[in-house]
């Protein structure tokens, strides 16, 4: 028998997912397609179960979140529509949201777009022909419209750095990249993705960037504030020292802070950039170890 499996999009999104959907679908001659749009993301789970209703087995709920706190919560409403519509029905409806959030820029969030619209549809065939086809990617990190988290493994005590470079005052901040790569592999840690960063003020974008990845226990960052003739490089050092903490609480991964000054001079900074490098590598090091212990301790003592 025939699956039949619905497609709902919304005249709001910016990128046309339901072309990339049904561009899935149509390979499968054994899938019939109900395809419907609806104004907005809140109106998905009533077109849903509509379809549902009218016959189809499943159906994929397509939308677009904007950047704004409010399209954040109709997001949240929407998504609460669409679990209700599921129970209600006893059938799947394959959630596939795209976030403005997600995306650097116009070019990544079309990619993100294509690819989270394919590979839902994908999933979706599977799961209304041969729904135990899934089992075989269980427990994978498998993602739609980004990289793949990838299975946790047990890798022992082996801790994975990434590193932000901040390339102002680069005779400063070059020595102290290759410090931290020589001073990881002196450890025993790893040192894992390099991203730069122009100056202390863009590193935090940077850093949050790699943790977003979620490939690295933690990130350590490294660059050099040089005293000028007014109080600039105090507002710089503050600012980035606030967002780097913040992101280690967001992420709850440590984030270390390997940046010279505010108050010093180049000849200073220079002399102290080795010294500067090893330190936050081994402070990230350290708590990651820590974090490790408290947490395999608070596991055994339930």
């Amino acid at each position: 028998m025939m699956a039949k499996i619905g497609v709902v999009d919304t005249t709001f999104a910016r990128v046309d997912m339901a072309a990339f959907a049904l561009g899935e679908l149509e390979k499968h001659p054994e899938v019939a397609i109900g395809r419907s749009t609806v104004p907005g993301i809140k109106d998905l789970a009533a077109e849903c179960k509509r379809l549902l209703d009218g016959g189809c087995d499943l159906c994929i709920a397509l939308g677009m979140v904007g950047g704004a706190d409010i399209d954040m919560q109709c997001a949240h409403e929407a998504s609460m529509g669409i679990q209700m519509a599921k129970i209600a029905s006893g059938k799947h409806i394959i959630e596939a949201f795209v976030f403005e959030r997600e995306a650097a820029s116009e070019s990544e969030l079309a990619d993100i777009c294509r690819d989270r619209a394919a590979k839902h549809a994908a999933n979706a065939v599977v799961l209304a022909t041969n729904p135990q086809g899934l089992s075989e990617n269980a427990g994978r990190g498998i993602r739609q419209g980004s990289g793949h988290a990838g299975t946790a493994s047990h890798a022992g005590d082996e801790i994975t750095l990434d590193i932000v470079c901040c390339q102002f005052n680069e005779g400063i901040t070059g020595p102290m990249l290759q410090e931290a790569k020589a001073h990881c592999a002196k450890i025993g840690a790893r040192a894992g993705r390099v991203m730069t960063a122009p100056g202390a003020f863009d590193a935090p974008l940077a850093a949050k960037t790699l943790l977003e990845l979620r490939k690295s226990d933690a990130v350590v960052v490294l660059g050099a504030i040089v005293k000028g003739g007014t109080d600039h490089d105090r507002i710089i050092a503050a600012s980035c020292a606030n967002a780097l903490a913040s992101l280690a609480l967001e992420h709850n991964k440590p984030v270390a802070l390997g940046i010279i000054g505010p108050n010093a001079t180049y000849a200073a900074a220079l002399e102290r950039s080795k010294e500067y490098a090893a330190r936050a590598v081994d402070a990230a090091v350290a708590q990651v170890r820590e974090v490790r212990r408290i947490r395999a301790e608070s596991r055994w003592e339930r």
